[in-house]
């Protein structure tokens, strides 16, 4: 069985890019499990680390957060309105972010997607491509209607 972005590809769809999760973003509960307090609160980021997936295909961004409760985004490229990427200090010596991207239906924070610049990028890079696609198809079928 595949990954989460895998199993929801639709018709005509394929994998463009998937984010994983830095690892570094593990750094201060693993530091603090020495204190034994890290013990207890490397549990959460442990389980985001594994669990969270984010991706999108040449017509959709596919992702989802948690294990127990989740939360899951899929929407198509032209309904996406606005993604950002923040980063602190750990995040600019690791390469590692926080997206934040805004659909048309919701929110939605992705926290610790390594290379995150760089997904965010290619995210835009392909809604730009789905749009010029979408309007060469529109202006094709208008020429054939046409020609009838």
């Amino acid at each position: 069985m595949g990954s989460y972005v895998e199993r929801n590809l639709q018709k005509e769809e394929h994998v463009v890019l998937v984010a994983k999760t830095h690892w570094a973003v593990l750094i201060p509960h693993i530091l603090l499990m020495f204190v034994l307090v890290g013990f207890l609160t490397i549990w959460i980021p442990l389980i985001a680390f594994f669990t969270t997936e984010l991706g999108f295909t040449n017509k959709k961004l596919i992702g989802k957060v948690g294990l127990i409760a989740t939360k899951s985004v899929d929407s198509p490229l032209n309904k996406i309105n606005n993604v950002s990427v923040s980063s602190g200090l750990w995040g600019k010596i690791f390469n590692y972010g926080t997206l934040h991207i805004t659909t048309s239906s919701g929110a939605y924070l992705f926290v610790g997607v390594a290379n995150a610049e760089q997904f965010k990028a290619s995210l835009m890079a392909q809604v730009d491509q789905f749009d010029e696609d979408r309007i060469k198809k529109q202006a094709t079928e208008l020429a054939n209607a046409m020609n009838k």
